[in-house]
């Protein structure tokens, strides 16, 4: 499929390699920063090392080879070692507007790059009978963004929620549950009820010994299948599912396939013996199954000596599942950047096991912790963790708050009740969404809320504001006028507009190729800054020449659609009035 930013760079390489001057296959070219000086620029110092000739005068070669007439450049010059393209604004817009036409819902999207290929992509995978916390909003978050940039770049993507309901602490909560007079469920909120019979027990556990005993027992009888602990433990599964679905709805994600560790539970123990089989485990004095990574990793426990399965057990036979299910192009874990080690060794195992296709293509894709303003791990006052309702509820009282100052200075344009609702909403979300991805998921963050809901700056609202205004010039406009004649677009700043607007599918093909949601970002910041200049120094709907005033509101249509593509690739929400 072609696109104007593909057109572009074939358009500039073609020009080249016709001067006969550079081989086609030495052509690299490149985005100045200083993009003042250029929009596509050729280095030519390889080239002429090799023919024995000073740089600037080969670039003075090749550009004064290059005829501009009829392409999509204005001019061509060299610039010492360099050679400097400047697009034809006019043509490069008209090249643009038919890529919205044929995709207006999916304009940078480039669905032939990944047609025919599967990737996993597994996220969010909260554990059963806790709240979703504030890291399990960083990997719902990340891996949505993930999950949808790779669908525009055409991969079949599934979407995995690996749900952590397994393992022994469903023992302490089983042994909690028949101690306790009231069970969770019957609490106004269940799964924060469950949370605290789990800690107490867990706590008195480590002075009462038979405690200890007695929540092992009750995993026991869960693995071997006890009626009351499987129909408990499924309800403890059902009502916090119920609370995730709740969450997950308001911020617009649903998976593909919710399997839990549980599911995997049957595969375990074949998987273990056949671990031992190959000679990839070893059977330790104590009973335990363990493997060895010689130097390359401390050694893992696949069972422990009470035959209990662990982590690692159930993350090898999911990835096992994966491929003989799906043979992926890549599998993808988006988890924190603490459990490093843990998947080394699960692919590591998985490899040995004779599974080498699964283990070469997973991917872990690390993210760090959440801190607050002060660098401090981000809690509450009463220094708990802070989960993920509390974070969002909070998110859109601050908007609300923010919406109500501008309906109240004249300077919002919602004013109804319903409307003010749903807005902050979208404000309110965006805003922690965007704070978390504009940053790179390696880092962490700090969480600071007056930046995070700042009108100015790189943030979600700013971006979200900046697209309203877009939409706010076209409906004063009365629309978007037809047979626009983009050739009067002559300043700099809609230059730069234009060539912003053009690079979005090299954002997208980036951000998939380094599972990075912080190149869309970067690129929807960069194009509403330059938006925001534009609109600063070129008159709009007062415009002189109604040429240019038609030429203008076309081009602020195609920004709109710009940013709302890069939101919703990030899963922001583009509200069209603020």
């Amino acid at each position: 499929m072609s696109n104007a930013y593909d057109l572009l760079r074939s358009s500039a390489r073609d020009l080249i390699a016709a001067t006969g001057i550079a081989p086609a296959t030495s052509i690299q070219l490149a985005e100045p920063k200083q993009r003042e000086l250029a929009d596509l620029a050729f280095a030519v110092f390889t080239i002429a090392k090799e023919q024995g000739q000073p740089a600037p005068a080969v670039a003075v070669r090749i550009a004064d080879a290059i005829q501009t007439t009829g392409t999509l450049f204005r001019s061509v010059e060299a610039a010492g070692g360099f050679v400097n393209f400047k697009v034809d604004t006019g043509a490069l817009a008209t090249q643009l507007y038919a890529d919205i036409a044929a995709a207006p819902d999916a304009f940078g999207h480039d669905p032939s790059l990944g047609a025919g290929q599967t990737i996993i992509v597994e996220y969010s995978s909260p554990n059963i009978a806790k709240k979703l916390h504030v890291g399990s909003l960083r990997t719902t978050v990340i891996g949505h963004s993930l999950y949808e940039i790779h669908k525009a770049l055409g991969y079949n993507v599934i979407g995995d929620n690996h749900l952590g309901d397994w393992g022994t602490q469903f023992g302490y909560l089983l042994a909690a549950i028949e101690d306790s007079p009231t069970p969770p469920w019957e609490d106004a909120e269940p799964v924060a009820s469950m949370m605290r019979m789990y800690a107490e027990f867990y706590q008195a556990s480590e002075e009462d010994p038979d405690k200890k005993t007695r929540a092992r027992a009750w995993f026991r009888k869960l693995e071997e299948g006890d009626v009351w602990a499987r129909s408990i433990w499924q309800k403890l599964v059902d009502i916090s599912m119920t609370e995730f679905d709740t969450i997950y709805e308001r911020l617009g994600i649903s998976f593909d396939t919710t399997l839990g560790e549980s599911w995997f539970e049957p595969m375990l123990g074949p998987l273990v013996d056949d671990a031992i089989a190959k000679g990839v485990a070893t059977i330790e004095e104590s009973g335990a199954v363990s493997v060895h990574f010689d130097d390359k990793y401390p050694s893992c426990l696949l069972r422990k000596t009470d035959g209990a399965t662990l982590y690692q057990t159930r993350d090898a036979a999911t990835c096992i599942h994966r491929w003989n299910t799906y043979a992926p192009t890549r599998n993808v874990y988006v988890v924190g950047a603490e459990q490093r080690l843990h998947f080394q060794q699960v692919f590591e195992f998985v490899r040995r096991m004779g599974y080498t296709e699964i283990a070469d293509c997973s991917v872990h894709v690390k993210f760090g912790m959440v801190t607050g303003a002060n660098g401090e791990r981000f809690k509450t006052r009463k220094g708990n963790v802070i989960f993920a309702d509390e974070i969002l509820d909070e998110a859109v009282r601050r908007a609300t708050e923010k919406i109500m100052e501008q309906v109240e200075s004249g300077r919002s344009e919602v004013s109804q009740p319903d409307d003010i609702v749903r807005v902050a909403e979208a404000i309110g979300l965006g805003a922690v969404i965007y704070f978390d991805l504009h940053q790179g998921p390696e880092r962490n963050i700090a969480f600071d809320w007056e930046k995070i809901l700042s009108f100015d700056g790189n943030t979600g609202v700013y971006l979200q504001y900046m697209y309203a205004r877009c939409c706010n010039i076209v409906r004063k406009a009365g629309g978007v006028p037809d047979n626009v004649d983009s050739s009067v677009l002559t300043t700099d700043d809609e230059r730069a507009l234009v060539v912003q607007l053009s690079r979005i599918t090299g954002a997208v093909r980036d951000a998939g190729a380094r599972y990075a949601p912080s190149a869309i970002a970067n690129w929807t910041f960069e194009l509403a800054k330059d938006f925001a200049r534009f609109y600063d120094r070129c008159p709009v709907l007062g415009a002189d020449d109604p040429a240019v005033r038609d030429a203008r509101v076309k081009l602020c249509d195609a920004v709109a659609t710009g940013i709302k593509s890069g939101l919703g690739l990030l899963g922001i929400a583009a509200p069209d009035r603020m």
